[in-house]
């Protein structure tokens, strides 16, 4: 989620002020359909009165923050013979001209992000050839090869989403017309759905803990402000995991997280199960089905609360433990830097059997400030426990 032209990380300093029922509107996009079918599957009503609160502390900001990010976003469904291949930026981005009869004058749109590559390899299959001839400076190859194609493939359409900043139309990626474009506005919306009635139900709180919120993606993280006290280990709060991608064949996901912290003030927190997974291709009712199974957070909620009293947490680790751990750890190759791993081996050399498991993977969690490593290392801690189980 690193470098996106408009991003805001939410950490510390966090109020206990929550939002307002009726400020959700500013989440539903009146112009789009998906948003007003959102709305009439999911009405405000089902928050309570307009006046009422969404039973998340740090709502408030969270709305606020995700509204200095909210750059305007279009989606066109263009044939390339309404494009102009313009040429490339000296960043080597592509430049497009759109003869769009909605927007009204022509316009140019610039490449940002994997757009150039994306676009080209989607429509010519010449991603890896356009990056071949970019590297080695064979820039009138490929410009004759593009301007060939667009003339040569004329009926040829794509949906392409455009970021406006600053009075310029950037082209973030390509969309479906296949799917449903659940933006990151509804993702939010339907995740305040979710806690908030999850609240209701557990009569519990919940707080908004950390987000990293970007033009197209989000990663946000919640607690329950209630822990649970297990027997010889310490306190286990539950919370929830949430994320969603616009881009292409992203998907829209809200999972069960834990953190677990010992007498000592040692901790990690782990990722258990999906409480649902919605793909851009799922319907509304699809939606409506997965949302509205409650059973599935109490059965994931069961199945981590007995995997934590089993697994031998207070116990010190044996040598083949540790090596266990960090073989994961290690072999994680395709989610975790080089840097990452060279401070898991360092660490390693820290850890030996007079520790628990919580003791070496709170010395492991600082290994990486990357939310997508991050994520990962939350997801294997918990992979961890399973197997050591």
């Amino acid at each position: 989620m690193n470098n996106h032209i408009s991003q805001l990380k939410v950490f510390g300093n966090i109020t206990n002020e929550r939002v307002k029922v009726e400020k959700l509107n500013s989440l539903i996009r009146k112009d789009r359909k998906i948003d007003l079918e959102i709305l009439d599957s999911f009405p405000l009503n089902t928050f309570g009165e307009s006046t009422d609160e969404v039973l998340v502390d740090g709502s408030d900001d969270l709305l606020k923050a995700f509204e200095k990010i909210s750059d305007v976003k279009m989606d066109f469904t263009e044939a390339l013979k309404d494009i102009e291949y313009v040429g490339l930026t000296d960043e080597k981005e592509i430049i497009l001209r759109f003869k769009n009869e909605e927007y009204g004058e022509p316009f140019n749109g610039t490449g940002i992000y994997d757009f150039t590559y994306d676009f080209l390899d989607s429509l010519f299959e010449m991603g890896r050839f356009s990056k071949f001839c970019i590297k080695n400076s064979y820039t009138d190859l490929l410009n004759d090869n593009i301007s060939k194609l667009i003339d040569e493939l004329p009926e040829t359409k794509r949906q392409y989403r455009f970021l406006k900043k600053e009075n310029k139309m950037l082209l973030r990626g390509l969309t479906s017309t296949r799917y449903n474009n659940y933006d990151n506005n509804l993702a939010l919306y339907l995740t305040l759905y979710s806690l908030h009635h999850y609240a209701k139900e557990y009569n519990t709180s919940i707080c908004l803990q950390e987000a990293h919120l970007t033009d197209s993606e989000i990663s946000i993280f919640f607690k329950q402000n209630d822990p649970i006290r297990i027997a010889n280990v310490g306190n286990l709060h539950f919370g929830m995991y949430t994320s969603n991608n616009e881009i292409r064949e992203g998907t829209f996901s809200l999972e069960l997280r834990y953190t677990l912290e010992d007498k000592n003030g040692k901790s990690f927190s782990g990722l258990s199960d999906s409480v649902f997974q919605i793909n851009h291709s799922n319907g509304i009712e699809n939606i409506s089905r997965k949302l509205s199974n409650t059973t599935k957070i109490r059965e994931i909620r069961e199945i981590t609360m007995n995997l934590i009293k089993n697994v031998k947490l207070s116990t010190s680790l044996t040598d083949d433990s540790i090596y266990f751990i960090f073989q994961k750890v290690l072999n994680s190759t395709q989610k975790l830097g080089s840097e990452t791993r060279s401070k898991a081996r360092e660490i390693k050399e820290r850890i030996d059997n007079t520790m628990t498991i919580v003791e070496a993977f709170d010395k492991l969690k600082d290994i990486s400030t990357n939310i997508d490593e991050r994520i990962h290392l939350e997801r294997l801690y918990n992979e961890i426990l399973k197997e050591l189980n």
